[in-house]
């Protein structure tokens, strides 16, 4: 059966990429786990490896512009048909230039950026075009072979931006410092944008009693041999409580609600320009060993931009911790098509009553937001009462090494 190649999605808001290249020719022979193509999304490259042994079919061509899930090919059998199913809607990327007024002249003694009347750039040089009006044809490429790159297209933003002026007025604000909100910023304020006008959010917040997670925590470590971050103890709490009310363990496809059997949980990793999101397979089956290795090599990838479509594939739920950073409480917006995300403020020493007595203890600030077409607000809260409920459970918690 033919397996289909798809752009993949690389981070927590991304769109769209671009088919950078083939790696193997059409007709190509592969094995499983071969790599067939390179893909760009956003300032994210990444290379796509066959899913199964075959030949490959290709669908679209180098270059193209395809949203997330978009087709890009297939691994068909050997005397195979390769499946009639036309490809999603892919734009080429001589589509995005803008006819903009020449800003730089073109020089004749440079090597040509175009070849056969197409304008030779890569994928991020057309995006920074399009975003900022510059025409690709009046630039030279600096690229190999004279192909338009990045740098390219930056040197022609900043030409244009110094022009004579008047000076401003003496009451004029003094700005430090102009940022184009162009790349991922763009795309991830559109998703947000998106995930608010589409989604019904509403966020719970509620105060949890931590002195027994903290506790069992440094337990926990002394056991596995390693440091157990907290981000690894809220993906299995989240993950056991969605067992107990998975109603938010859920998406909404074409008017109906689907409450899903896996809870596959993903966590918000900051990186520069971008926010990512590994996802932990099977958080409620894994024991605490393997979702703690799981984060730190996730963690990694992210970081050093490794990260495959498997890592980040099939979340149904988020969380996001901003604790590390001294916060105590917010309200996360949901990574769609989920329809929840847990914030996790900062565990901290409080002023709480105990036995009618004002003492000093560990609480933690967790915030649910949550997508009201799917649930009402009691089973949100009842999905954060087992929350805490597990916190405090020493039991539990013990149990997990």
């Amino acid at each position: 059966m033919a397996r289909p190649i798809v752009m993949p999605s690389l981070g927590m808001f991304t769109a769209e990429g671009t088919l950078t290249a083939w790696l193997c020719s059409n007709g190509a022979h592969v094995a499983a786990g071969d790599p067939v193509a390179e893909v760009t999304t956003e300032k994210t490259t990444q290379e796509l490896v066959a899913p199964g042994a075959g030949i490959v079919h290709q669908i679209a061509a180098a270059g193209a512009n395809l949203p997330v899930q978009g087709l890009i090919g297939y691994i068909i059998a050997e005397g195979e048909a390769p499946p009639t199913t036309a490809p999603m809607s892919a734009t080429p990327p001589t589509a995005q230039s803008s006819a903009i007024p020449a800003l730089q002249a073109p020089n004749p003694a440079a090597r040509p950026s175009t070849v056969g009347g197409e304008v030779r750039a890569s994928p991020i040089a057309r995006r920074l075009s399009a975003e900022n009006g510059i025409d690709l044809s009046t630039l030279t490429g600096t690229g190999p072979g004279g192909r338009i790159v990045e740098a390219d297209v930056l040197a022609a933003v900043a030409r244009s931006a110094v022009a004579p002026s008047a000076g401003p007025p003496p009451d004029a604000r003094k700005v430090r410092e102009r940022i184009a909100i162009q790349g991922i910023r763009r795309t991830i304020g559109e998703r947000l944008r998106s995930s608010l006008a589409t989604a019904a959010s509403v966020s719970l917040t509620r105060e949890v009693d931590a002195d027994v997670l903290v506790a069992v925590r440094a337990r926990l470590g002394e056991r596995i041999g390693a440091s157990v971050p907290y981000d690894a103890l809220f993906i299995k709490l989240l993950a056991t409580a969605l067992r107990e009310r998975p109603e938010l363990n859920a998406v909404i496809e074409n008017d109906a609600i689907l409450v899903l059997e896996n809870i596959h949980v993903g966590f918000a990793v900051a990186v520069p320009g971008a926010l990512l999101v590994p996802v932990v397979h099977d958080a409620d089956t894994r024991p605490l060993s393997e979702i703690v290795g799981a984060i730190g090599a996730l963690s990694e990838r992210a970081r050093s931009n490794q990260l495959r479509p498997e890592d980040v594939g099939g979340g149904t739920i988020t969380i996001t911790n901003l604790g590390h950073f001294g916060i105590d409480g917010f309200t996360p917006i949901i990574n769609p098509p989920q329809s929840a995300i847990l914030g996790i403020g900062r565990i901290l020493a409080r002023p709480v009553v105990r036995g009618g007595q004002l003492v000093a203890g560990q609480t933690c600030i967790l915030s649910l937001t949550f997508d009201h077409r799917v649930v009402d607000g009691v089973p949100a809260a009842q999905l954060l009462e087992v929350i805490a409920r597990l916190m405090n459970d020493e039991v539990f918690l013990d149990a997990l090494a």
